[in-house]
């Protein structure tokens, strides 16, 4: 069996009400873009900011590093010794 006409009144009504219905849609997105907005906080305000400082801070301080270690090469830090012992004593107990 061949159909042949397929140009009936039902198919060309459910062609005209589909593509009006795509119409309403994209009118009613459309709208509801339009509509929509954000609003930041002041706290989200100064957490962005305070990433954006930390991610521009780098990680090590070049100048601190020459520093100190110009120290150690010269024999010219000072060493706590008993800071020292009382760090590694603290680490050790914090192991277990």
């Amino acid at each position: 069996m061949k159909i042949t006409d397929i140009q009936g009144s039902g198919v060309s009504q459910l062609q005209n009400e589909q593509s009006g219905t795509v119409g309403t849609r994209a009118q009613k997105t459309e709208a509801t873009q339009a509509a929509d907005n954000i609003v930041v906080s002041q706290k989200a305000r100064l957490m962005q900011k305070a990433s954006q400082v930390i991610a521009e801070t780098p990680d090590v301080r070049q100048d601190k590093v020459a520093s100190l270690k110009e120290a150690v090469d010269s024999g010219s830090y000072p060493v706590n010794a008993q800071k020292v012992a009382n760090s590694m004593i603290a680490n050790m107990i914090m192991e277990r």
